[in-house]
């Protein structure tokens, strides 16, 4: 995408969060089948990575119903030159902050 796209993109907190909660169109990074875990990353323009890790795990429903299998995700930020770790989480809030400082920064350079 280009500068004007992602701007657009990132306008304001509620179209980050948008952003985010469709990782499944970024590329997928990695997965592991033996855990059930998809790891989608977004390189950001001053090479920062967001990392959305899928998950699945159980849901309690009700007695009759029991358990269910249900999706979860966590998000992650990986800096430049920097090895992936798991303490890198953040929440959804935080990362569309930075999508925010991204936006700032594109406008500053347009």
């Amino acid at each position: 995408m280009d500068k004007k796209e992602l701007i657009n993109l990132w306008k304001n907190h509620e179209t980050r969060q948008e952003f985010l909660k469709a990782y499944k169109n970024w590329d997928v990074w990695l997965t592991t089948e033996e855990l059930e875990l998809t790891y989608y990353r977004y390189i950001l323009p001053d090479g920062t990575a967001i990392i959305a890790m899928e998950h699945k795990h159980h849901t309690y429903v009700g007695y009759k119903e029991g358990y269910k299998w249900d999706e979860g995700v966590r998000y992650y930020v990986q800096k430049p030159n920097d090895p992936f770790s798991p303490d890198s989480q953040h929440s959804i809030s935080a990362v569309a902050e930075l999508l925010k400082a991204a936006k700032v920064a594109l406008q500053v350079k347009a």
